[in-house]
């Protein structure tokens, strides 16, 4: 990761400070992926990320984070102000910390998804993409730009977000709110983490407007290596109405695997979605890693769709 020193003018007016970091650090991908509609083709990635840090002279810290791939040009970030683009911006202090832009909701932010319990990940996210995986929880609904607080104070942690509605002014149009609470116990070498929220979402039209979202999950991570972790969710006025999510990880040595399985119970009779997704990883150290990563997913008596990627993961 590069840094250099960042003055600005600004930021020595609004906040006292004479100078921050920014870091700047990448991400490529390359190998290879297949889906049911498409044979085996080659796959290339790039990220570059802007990390901006810095301190007032009363203590409090701030920052904000780009993707160069969601920063250019005529990019949302760029082009309009109401629309997060990829950014996330941040100030922090003994009040906790308020984050706007593109970050979780705070029953995201409290859930544990199948999918991240001790997942390596893939080059093209196969393995949490499936029909039955689910892992916004309403987050989007609108144009992703959240505002979160959140505050954590040893094993307990608490969050409060709403989501902007775009100004529209529309008649049934609302803002999306939610609340969401994490609590870890240390059980001598195993630790598990338990987290719970509830979240309205925000969208225009009465029968979206009325979903509402209660989340529970607990994960447990052992001295061995192994990590295990449940999610359920019961959905209302919204095409499904629960959601359920088992996750698997187990790392040693240079080697890690995952694998997950989810299902969405639907409203209307024969659309429930199922699905299951597996993920491993080797590092070769020195930041290149491999990655092999497998999803299959299913829409009620639909087919099966596929979908499975190798390659490598390099980060700078």
């Amino acid at each position: 990761m590069k840094k250099i020193l960042f003055a600005s003018t600004a930021l020595v007016a609004f906040t006292g400070a004479a100078a921050a970091d920014v870091a700047l650090s990448g991400r490529a991908e390359m190998g290879i992926s297949k889906t049911t509609a498409a044979d085996f083709q080659f796959f290339t990635d790039i990220d570059v990320t802007f990390t901006m840090s810095g301190e007032t002279d009363n203590g409090l810290t701030f920052g904000a984070s780009v993707d160069l791939d969601e920063g250019g040009a005529g990019a949302p970030a760029v082009a309009n102000n109401a629309d997060d683009g990829g950014a996330t911006i941040f100030i922090s202090g003994s009040f906790g910390t308020v984050t706007m832009g593109d970050t979780d909701g705070a029953l995201d932010w409290a859930l544990t998804e199948a999918g991240n319990v001790g997942n390596p990940g893939s080059i093209a996210d196969d393995e949490t993409g499936h029909a039955g995986y689910q892992g916004s929880y309403g987050d989007g609904a609108q144009d992703g730009q959240i505002l979160r607080w959140d505050y954590t104070s040893g094993d307990f942690g608490v969050a409060v977000s709403l989501e902007d509605d775009n100004g529209s002014g529309a008649v049934n149009s609302n803002i999306g709110y939610a609340i969401g609470l994490k609590y870890n116990i240390d059980l001598g070498g195993t630790t598990v983490a338990l987290g719970v929220g509830h979240q309205r979402v925000a969208n225009i039209g009465p029968a979206v407007n009325n979903t509402k979202i209660t989340g529970v999950s607990a994960t447990a991570t052992f001295a061995n290596g192994l990590s295990a972790g449940v999610v359920y969710a019961d959905w209302s006025n919204n095409a499904f109405d629960k959601n359920y999510g088992i996750g698997l990880g187990y790392s040693t040595g240079a080697l890690s695997l995952h694998a997950n399985y989810g299902k969405m119970d639907a409203v209307a009779a024969g659309a429930d979605r199922t699905g299951f997704g597996l993920a491993a990883a080797y590092d070769l150290g020195g930041g290149a890693v491999v990655h092999f990563g497998y999803g299959s997913g299913k829409i009620g008596a639909g087919p099966t769709t596929k979908t499975a990627s190798l390659g490598l993961g390099l980060s700078f």
